[in-house]
């Protein structure tokens, strides 16, 4: 353990961290210009291109008109590729059919798609007598992705406030102003650590990464408040350097910094192997899955490696400063 802590260990943590972080921070500007935004925005965040086709089929002669061939053909010739497909029916017994295709897809291909699905649609009614189809409609739409209209970045930044302030106020308080500079420094570091491994892994990002980001500012505040009470104890308990004193709290709370990440890991594992298989879609517990893995990775490398690190930094800034000052009064 003495090996991994000290200030020339902090400079190569601290020129890891940052490189990561410049780098995503990098990609993540390019690709806001090249693509569709600084990280790659998936589920309620994407932007998509929509045809919908809203329908109620009144008895045509017995028969029904399939309209969902109708509009697979359409949509096949004008050369666009949708990426989903839902069906969809409300109350009033008028059914729906959306196609999602990219942002990207060409607007006038998508825009003959709905005309030529119109036309066909017409056409196959025209051979049909004492029967119609009624509210049918298809539509080209584009819809933006906002993260929920700001609402819901809004809320995870006041919850993270909250939490940092709540931290850094205890932390003052019960250890002093250099360990709150600590907690502050730490937590500022896993946030910027898990949004720029999001932009250069290009995860598709939802609000399950907010929630990710709340919890990983939890478990710091837990791992970092349990190094800082160790460090106290053994810095009053022993009569060695400062360093001594992290090297042990580091190694007493190393099982507690590594175990509680790899809990939660192993908790959203089986959450999201859950949600897949009710659901029938293994995107939909792959993607939160990656999300999950790379805050937790975030937390255990922040805390076992660099935290100690820090306090180490720190608390050698301080003594420099202070031994001038201690001449001087002498």
């Amino acid at each position: 353990m003495n090996k991994l802590y000290s200030a020339s260990k902090f400079r190569i943590f601290a020129i890891i961290s940052c490189a990561i972080i410049v780098i995503g921070m990098a990609l993540g500007t390019v690709f806001h210009f090249v693509s569709n935004g600084f990280f790659n925005y998936g589920g309620e965040y994407s932007s998509y291109k929509t045809i919908t086709v809203s329908y109620s089929i009144v008895e045509l002669n017995g028969e029904d008109i399939d309209i969902e061939e109708i509009c697979d053909t359409a949509i096949a010739e004008s050369g666009a590729n949708y990426y989903s497909k839902t069906n969809g029916s409300s109350f009033s017994d008028e059914r729906q059919i959306e196609y999602r295709f990219a942002v990207s897809e060409d607007s006038a291909a998508l825009d003959g798609a709905v005309t030529a699905i119109n036309n066909k649609i017409a056409e196959a009614l025209s051979q049909y007598i004492g029967g119609e189809i009624i509210k049918t409609h298809a539509q080209m739409s584009v819809q933006t992705g906002l993260l929920g209209g700001g609402f819901t970045l809004w809320r995870a930044a006041v919850a993270l406030a909250v939490i940092v302030a709540v931290q850094l106020i205890y932390t003052a308080i019960r250890y002093k102003l250099s360990a709150a500079i600590v907690a502050a420094v730490m937590d500022l570091h896993n946030l910027a650590l898990y949004a720029a491994l999001l932009a250069i892994c290009r995860i598709p990002v939802s609000s399950s990464a907010l929630v990710y980001g709340i919890i990983l500012t939890l478990v710091t505040v837990v791992c970092v408040t349990l190094l800082l009470e160790r460090i106290k104890r053994n810095a009053k308990d022993n009569a060695g350097s400062i360093q001594d004193a992290v090297v042990a709290s580091a190694g007493q709370t190393l099982k507690t910094n590594v175990a509680l990440p790899v809990f939660l890991a192993v908790v959203s594992v089986l959450f999201f192997v859950a949600v897949a298989i009710e659901s029938l879609s293994v995107v939909a517990a792959l993607i939160p899955m990656a999300m999950a893995f790379a805050s937790f990775a975030v937390t255990v490398y922040g805390n076992v490696f660099l935290a100690p690190n820090v306090y180490i930094f720190i608390k050698n800034i301080g003594t420099t400063i202070s031994k001038p000052s201690s001449k001087k009064g002498n």
